[in-house]
């Protein structure tokens, strides 16, 4: 720490010095002399004057800073709430875990594979000992949750190294601080250093020495870093040495150990990074001095593979060794010339018939025809057999495919093939082979970037240039193209081999592809009813039937070799971008997620069990994103997908509709991957979206109109962020992911620019804006620059309209700020979600404390919704699923309740729901967490009482029951079940007795709370209410009709000052 401040102070002395010397040297340039003197040099007077009063203001600025840096770490922010009291609140995890989340890696104990571990991007580490039935979180509460990779030790399965920060290089990455190791199995674990590698690509153990570790560090994805390249330890961590580096652009992302001899490794070196703007691939994914690295002597040296791979540039690579004949290894590889066909003469365009096929008997068998494609407007269908073009004689498919390389688009050429037993002509004209992926350079290209499969004779003398799988049978020294497959490489590009049988193949993407003839051919079939998107694979060495897949959509497993597969979609770890709530008091909860559409469901339900995978509905598809409910309907849900495919849903009536602006000559509209839109606080039926432009609707959607100039700082930005004032319907504003701000005050008439008033150090993306519910000039908005190669939080309020903006990042740690909401009852009540945690502050950002209570795992928060009136927020994780935390008693904290000897809070009505009844199931089974049912009743004591009691009366002041307290201090949830109970039949006198308390359902209506502390009283009303679901002459009375709490625990006498009813 001491290292760190010196270093801090460095850095600001060292800026400050710069600075210094600029003004400086600009105060000493020599002025002109007065008879010289004309408009121009008073011009250059009037701006050098103005660059000096700037570095002024920065160098104040920067000692401000400084100041205010020195300070904090000398003097910590205390904690404006007690963090105990906040323990007192619970979180629910309310799911959902149908849908599953990515997964990046598995470690399999080999001689038990019962026991294996799972890795995901964003939802930290799993363990199973059966086989899958079920699950431990096992990295809750490490710094990270984002893994690249995780290993366990064959001498040793209780040794299990992660590696954190994801190594797939997508939009959604998070990132990790370096390495963790176990030596129990997983129960606890240990930094062991490398922190500023940022993303790991492979974790390697010896099999024999687990203190020998190797470790690909992939570095930063977003900036240059030195902490990169392949790092070894002898020790267990406690040194290590970088024994492979390339430069600071340029990581590991796969290596492989030779199956009998540990000092021989293949490293795949990597160069992607990824810019400012949300896209699908990075801005850079390939380098100089990526490619295949061999070692034969544990590091000390290495060599540079090259024959037989391409001679360009290459970008992500896969490795597997077949553990059967070490001398077999095969390769995944990624080329800048992915997709090219032979090179054509000039002004030739290469040709496409449409089809695909194989050998026949005298002839070529077509086993597909494309759609609309040439063959199929000529006729063609599948099982035709060719047998001779323009009077040439076709004997095999690769003679079919020579012609067809001979001809151009637009040729035309008659053709004679058989059909069954009768032979037909048909005339054909070749249409221009553009690519899956829509490049006519690139013919053979696939869609998302990759490469179509089994065209490797098609691409000519030049294909293995192209990429695609490769085999050694030399350990690597040479290599030969077995396959032109490469399905969205920078995603995916990994190859696995059966460890007994190398003609079995598999290569991931978004299908899994499996070759069963060592690889010429691969066919997309291995992966049905299974989630697309295929990043793990494992495969059984003692039985090759046995895999084990990780998706985008979870875990699978298959006891067939890939006929059929087994979802095991009990484990909540959906990637949420944004959630929404409708305004029911049984209210349900709406989201979308990353690679799995926009679902909804409820937070709780009145069967007792909690919310299961059964109870979410699947609104739309592709990559969901941001969730509104129409506030005066909750069916009318609208949602959208990536790149702005905005959408409306009402679940009552079926209709559904895209939203989208008309076509406006001259203007190209731009959306974002994660789009905003918004419904008015004023009129639920206005829509505001936003692009490039901010759009208006006054129909749901219907007919919007453009109402903004272009609000991006480039020609490649879109908006990420829009808001609209509930104060003053007049006022919004937008902002966008190449750091631009935008408001106007008359409902889009005029835009005032102003984000050169955040005072940010460059451009940084905008991630959310919220217009205050209290006050029409203030507005709060939440800054991202991990794009732009900057962790650090930044959160802003205004107060005039966004004319001046004020800091209240205030102690916040580093970590991307996502989020940034205000409470709807309490305005100086601020929630927070960053990369590793959720906040909160009662001062309106003047500080800041976590808000997980010892509940809530370490995960990104990409959003927080305030219910209305239920009392409850909830956190879209963006890998956790959603959870829900009762903030009753935040919402009434003022500076008088902090400082009070005794407080009771003021309960929210409760409801006596009506139980449903039980559902059938299965032995697998996921259930969210139900709230307690009955009335919660908080209370809050500053220091120990002597004597607490406390006890609902009716409206008569009869007792109704006396419930136990504690006498402790700090924040206390007791709950009432909504019966009467005398104090001999079930009251405190019963419980004492041992008996299960067991009392009279008391009718709706108002009762008091009574609170008695030191002889102190402390009165409340709370409402009782019936189900607003029955008919009004329907009551339920009997206790077995209604979802009530489940029986209290008992506790030892020493325990007697804890909740019992909770």
């Amino acid at each position: 720490m001491m290292e760190l401040t010196w270093s801090r102070r460095l850095r600001w002395s060292g800026r400050r010095a710069s600075l210094s010397l600029a003004i400086l040297a600009l105060a000493s340039m020599p002025m002109p002399v007065q008879a010289r003197q004309s408009e121009e040099s008073a011009k250059k007077i009037e701006e050098i004057q103005a660059q000096i009063e700037s570095l002024s203001r920065q160098l104040e600025e920067l000692k401000a800073a400084a100041s205010k840096e020195a300070e904090t770490e000398i003097n910590p922010a205390r904690p404006k709430v007690d963090p105990k009291w906040v323990e007192a609140l619970e979180w629910r995890e309310i799911g959902p875990a149908a849908m599953g989340g990515r997964i990046v890696a598995l470690a399999v104990v080999e001689d038990d594979p019962s026991t294996f571990w799972v890795a995901t991007a964003s939802g930290g580490l799993l363990k199973t000992t059966n086989n899958g039935i079920s699950f431990e979180h096992q990295f809750d509460r490490e710094a990270t949750v984002s893994i690249g990779d995780v290993a366990v030790a064959k001498s040793d399965p209780n040794i299990v190294w992660v590696g954190t920060g994801e190594q797939n290089p997508r939009n959604s990455v998070s990132y990790g601080d370096g390495v963790y190791k176990s030596t129990d199995g997983g129960k606890t674990w240990t930094n062991m250093g490398l922190k500023e590698t940022y993303q790991i690509g492979k974790v390697l153990i010896h099999p024999t020495d687990p203190n020998i570790v190797y470790v690909g560090a992939l570095g930063r994805l977003y900036g240059p870093n030195q902490e990169r390249g392949l790092y070894k330890t002898t020790n267990g961590g406690e040194t290590w040495e970088k024994v492979f580096y390339l430069d600071e652009n340029t990581g590991i992302i796969d290596a492989v150990m030779h199956p009998n001899e540990p000092d021989t490794l293949l490293v795949a070196a990597y160069e992607r990074r990824r810019d400012e703007f949300d896209v699908g691939d990075p801005a850079v994914k390939f380098g100089q001095k990526a490619g295949i690295y061999k070692t034969t002597d544990g590091g000390k040296r290495f060599t540079r593979l090259t024959e037989g791979l391409p001679t360009c540039k290459l970008g992500r690579i896969g490795l597997d060794w077949y553990r059967k004949d070490p001398d077999v290894v095969f390769a995944i590889v990624e080329s800048e010339r992915i997709g090219e066909g032979p090179k054509e003469p000039e002004g030739k365009k290469p040709a496409l018939m449409g089809i695909q096929g194989q050998d026949a008997e005298a002839g070529a068998s077509l086993t597909l025809v494309t759609p609309e494609g040439p063959a199929a407007r000529a006729g063609l269908q599948a099982g035709d057999i060719v047998s001779e073009i323009d009077g040439k004689k076709v004997q095999t498919y690769q003679d079919l495919i020579d012609v067809i390389r001979e001809k151009a688009a637009g040729d035309t050429v008659s053709l004679k093939a058989r059909r069954g037993d009768e032979e037909k002509t048909f005339e054909l004209t070749f249409a221009e082979r553009g690519g899956q992926g829509g490049d006519p350079d690139r013919p053979f290209g696939a869609s998302l970037g990759g490469q179509q499969e089994n065209k490797q004779d098609e691409q000519g003398e030049e294909g293995f240039q192209t990429g695609g799988v490769y085999k050694s049978t030399d350990g690597g020294e040479t290599w030969t193209r077995i396959n032109s497959l490469n399905t969205r490489p920078m995603y995916f590009s990994k190859v696995r081999v059966d460890p007994n049988d190398d003609q079995l193949l598999y290569v991931l993407g978004i299908a899994l592809y499996r070759s069963r003839d060592g690889g010429k051919t691969f066919s997309a079939d291995a992966s049905r009813d299974v989630h697309a998107d295929h990043h793990a694979l494992w495969i059984d060495p003692r039985d090759g039937r046995h895999l084990i897949l990780g998706t985008d959509g979870g875990t699978y497993v298959s006891y067939d070799r890939c006929e059929n597969w087994d979802h095991l979609n009990h484990l909540a770890l959906g990637q949420f971008y944004h959630v929404a709530l409708d305004t029911r008091r049984l209210y349900h909860a709406y989201g979308g997620l990353q690679d799995n559409g926009t679902w909804g469901g409820p937070v709780a339900t009145r069967n007792g069990e909690g919310p299961a995978n059964e109870d979410w509905l699947r609104i739309g598809g592709g990559d969901g994103f941001q969730c509104q409910v129409d506030p005066n309907d909750p069916d009318q849900i609208y949602f959208t997908s990536q790149y702005g495919a905005l959408q409306r849903i009402n679940l009552r009536t079926g209709e559904r509709a895209g939203i989208r602006p008309p076509r406006k000559e001259g203007v190209r509209y731009r959306w974002n991957w994660n789009s905003p839109f918004r419904l008015s606080a004023h009129n639920s039926r206005i829509y505001y979206a936003a692009g490039n432009y901010v759009f208006k609707s006054l129909d749901r959607g219907d007919d919007l109109a453009m109402i903004s100039p272009e609000i991006t700082r480039t020609d490649r930005g879109s908006a990420t962020a829009l808001g609209e004032s509930p104060v003053d319907p007049g006022v919004l504003y937008v902002g966008t992911d190449d750091g631009a701000l935008w408001v106007t005050r008359d409902g889009g008439v005029q835009w005032v620019d102003v984000t050169d008033r955040l005072g940010l150090p460059g451009p940084r993306g905008i991630s959310t804006i919220e217009p205050s519910r209290f006050e029409a000039g203030r507005c709060y908005v939440a800054v991202d620059g991990h794009r732009n190669d900057d962790d650090h939080p930044y959160l802003f309020v205004t107060e005039d309209y966004g004319q001046t903006w004020e800091s209240i990042t205030a102690n916040l740690p580093r970590g991307s700020t996502r989020c940034l909401r205000e409470d709807v009852r309490n305005e100086d009540l601020l929630y927070c979600g960053t990369e590793f945690a959720l906040w909160f502050s009662v001062d309106r950002g003047s500080s800041w404390q976590t808000l997980d209570g010892g509940h809530l795992p370490t995960v990104a928060i990409h959003e927080v919704a305030v219910h209305p009136t239920a009392g409850e927020i909830v956190a879209a994780t963006h890998g956790r699923s959603l959870w829900v935390l009762d903030v009753t008693p935040l919402q009434q904290l003022t500076e008088e309740v902090l400082s009070a000897d005794a407080h009771l809070f003021d309960p929210l009505p409760a409801v006596r729901w009506k139980r449903e009844p039980s559902r059938g199931g299965t032995n697998r089974k996921f259930y969210g967490d139900n709230p307690v049912s009955g009335g919660v009743i908080y209370y809050s004591l500053l220091e120990e009482a002597d004597e607490v009691s406390l006890k609902i009366v009716d409206a008569a002041g009869d007792a109704v029951q006396s419930l136990r307290a504690s006498r402790r201090p700090g924040l206390h949830r007791v709950i009432w079940d909504l019966t009467r109970r005398s104090e001999g039949r079930g009251g405190l006198a019963g419980l004492a007795a041992g008996r299960t308390p067991r009392g009279t359902p008391v009718p709706p209506g108002t009762y008091g709370v009574i609170l008695d502390v030191d002889g102190e009283t402390y009165r409340q009303t709370l409402r009782v209410d019936q189900d607003p679901t029955l008919p009004v002459s329907e009551v339920i009375v009997s206790d077995d009709d209604w979802r009530g709490p489940a029986e209290p625990e008992l506790r030892d006498e020493d325990e007697e000052d804890e909740l019992i009813l909770d």
